[in-house]
């Protein structure tokens, strides 16, 4: 191996890293609000299916698949919140913490969800029966799944530990909900 192949390396190498930093950095930012850690699985026989319907060639990564993981997450987020809340959640500023983190698009990986949640006190003694029952109502949803209060940032840095590649996004951006920063005219 050539030292310019070596360097060439290091180089991606780094160049990972900082994108996986700068990841981690944007989640941590909102720790203070995490009140649980989930990982959330999908049924695979139900993925296959739909991937038998739209293209027996496809793999698991592809995608249309990732579009068809992240509508399975919007349908969830907007159900939990409004299971949790109501309307009151959006018409009254109630903080409602939602960061998932699709993982498990590498080549022989199965697709599933790490999730960064925080909820209101008042609303954590049934929050672990409405992820449930409402995960397994998802068109994807598996029956694995695992939630732990949120305790340290070592549930962050896992969950971002595939922040690898600006073209493989693993933040779920689209169904990201934070709270808005105040605007200075406020």
């Amino acid at each position: 191996m050539s030292n310019h192949t070596f360097d060439e390396l290091q180089a991606k190498r780094r160049l990972q890293h900082e994108f996986r930093a700068v990841n981690e950095q944007w989640v941590q930012q909102y720790e203070p609000l995490f009140t649980h850690a989930l990982t959330l699985t999908f049924n695979h026989t139900k993925v296959r299916r739909q991937m038998m319907e739209l293209d027996p060639t496809m793999c698991l990564s592809a995608p249309e698949m990732v579009e068809l993981y992240k509508a399975n997450m919007r349908t969830f987020k907007w159900q939990l919140a409004k299971s949790l809340y109501g309307n009151a959640w959006k018409r009254h500023g109630i903080p409602f913490v939602f960061i998932p983190v699709l993982e498990g698009l590498g080549k022989d990986q199965k697709p599933h969800y790490h999730c960064m949640v925080g909820v209101a006190k008042d609303r954590g003694d049934v929050f672990v029966d409405r992820v449930c029952s409402i995960w397994n109502t998802m068109p994807f949803g598996g029956n694995r799944i695992d939630i732990q209060p949120y305790i340290s940032s070592g549930w962050t840095r896992y969950s971002t530990k595939n922040a690898l590649f600006a073209n493989r996004e693993n933040i779920d951006w689209e169904n990201v909900l934070v709270p808005q920063p105040k605007s200075l005219a406020e």
